[in-house]
């Protein structure tokens, strides 16, 4: 094992070590639920303002995080969070139902609840040294998730848009189900005094604020708020690339171009060695300038559909940004209770739902007038990222 596998908490390994049973089926799920929507009856203005709206709860969301912890306790307040969203998600899909495949996105604001929860847990006890680590291994398990994409692409183009994509989600179901009752099982509460519980609304909200005041934190919070921006336009890839205004691919055709995207992040993740501060930075740096090339390239690929490979590819450099973002993050929660980090936590998650309330309509109505404008204004987005990236090597 690693060598930072050892600076690991008992929540962090059993975390780890059942990702698997959810980041390798739902990038499927992710990635063709555009497609699905669609084949519906849901356009993609509509989709946006479902989108919009799931934003919008999920400001508010991650204020319930810390007050139901000090109730129940991370562990069951993450395991009964989670468990609500990630199945109520996967079944209102199932049902095959335009109203409730709808209401599926909108519930997906429950993410923004169980997502802090399960961050909390994860690094607990856990150095600063080991923090990019064990990002990288959980981003890379997402990574080989989307690289077996085409396999879902297969299912979709055999059994069509409505029936592919319903066994797609059982798989995804099936697998939570089994990830969620091994960590009921394995799962251990972390300790925090009843003091530290008891201030910790009020107290733990206050330390979180003044170490969140440091310019190098707030760019870092600026620039995860713009991948929240990012991931809005990101959501309409699979039907961007499958779109007749668009590129005009097959399903198949859009998985592998996926699979290209993810086989690089993959590659990056691997051979890259974390270095100081200002080296997670300069990689900040590097994959926001990757974002701006990718983008215009997808915008180009509508005229020559051969560069949405290209595009993918140079996308893949992406990947990398969440780890370091993350890890940079972090390093200045360094020593915080279990509370204040959700604190922090909470603060990231509402943060980047409240600068990306309107995007996700924004980008359905650019995409309703012509496709290749959300590319224009993941460009944009992505050069912000590049200049802020300077702001979060300093402080």
């Amino acid at each position: 094992m690693p060598s930072w596998w050892s600076r690991l908490s008992r929540n962090a390994k059993w975390l780890v070590v059942t990702e698997p049973g959810w980041s390798i089926p739902m990038p499927w799920v992710f990635f063709y639920l555009p497609v699905y929507l669609s084949a519906l009856g849901v356009g993609e203005v509509e989709y946006g303002m479902y989108l919009s709206i799931a934003r919008g709860l999920s400001i508010v969301a991650p204020a319930l995080v810390v007050p139901i912890a000090v109730s129940m306790g991370f562990k069951r307040a993450f395991l009964a969070v989670d468990t609500l969203a990630n199945v109520g998600f996967l079944l209102l899909l199932l049902s095959g139902s335009r109203e409730l495949a709808a209401l599926s996105v909108v519930l997906s604001a429950l993410f923004s609840v169980s997502g802090p929860l399960w961050e909390v847990l994860l690094v607990e006890g856990a150095g600063a040294e080991a923090l990019v680590p064990v990002y990288s291994a959980l981003t890379a398990m997402y990574i080989v998730g989307s690289l077996l994409t085409p396999i879902a692409g297969h299912l979709m183009y055999s059994l069509g848009s409505l029936e592919g994509f319903r066994l797609v989600s059982l798989v995804a179901l099936a697998a939570f189900v089994a990830k969620t009752l091994v960590l009921a099982v394995a799962l251990e509460e972390p300790g925090a005094p009843g003091a530290e519980a008891g201030a910790g609304v009020a107290g733990g909200l206050r330390e979180t604020l003044k170490v969140a005041s440091g310019r190098a934190v707030r760019a870092v919070l600026a620039y995860m708020a713009l991948s929240s921006t990012l991931y809005a336009v990101s959501s309409y890839l699979s039907l961007y690339l499958c779109d007749p205004r668009g590129v005009g691919m097959t399903a198949e055709e859009a998985g592998f171009a996926q699979m290209l995207s993810s086989a690089v992040s993959l590659a990056l993740l691997t051979a890259l060695t974390v270095g100081s501060t200002a080296a997670r930075a300069q990689h900040l740096a590097a994959t926001a300038a990757a974002g701006v090339v990718a983008y215009v390239l997808f915008a180009l690929s509508e005229a020559q559909p051969s560069l949405a490979y290209v595009a993918a590819a140079v996308l893949g450099v992406k990947g990398l940004e969440y780890s370091f973002s993350r890890a940079v993050f972090l390093r200045a929660f360094e020593g915080s209770s279990a509370l204040a980090r959700g604190h922090a936590f909470s603060l990231l998650y509402a943060l980047s739902n409240l600068v990306t309330v309107p995007t996700p309509l924004l980008v359905g109505l650019l995409y309703s007038v012509k496709p290749t404008l959300i590319w224009v204004l993941a460009a944009a987005a992505s050069a912000a990222q590049l200049a802020l990236s300077s702001l979060a090597s300093r402080d």
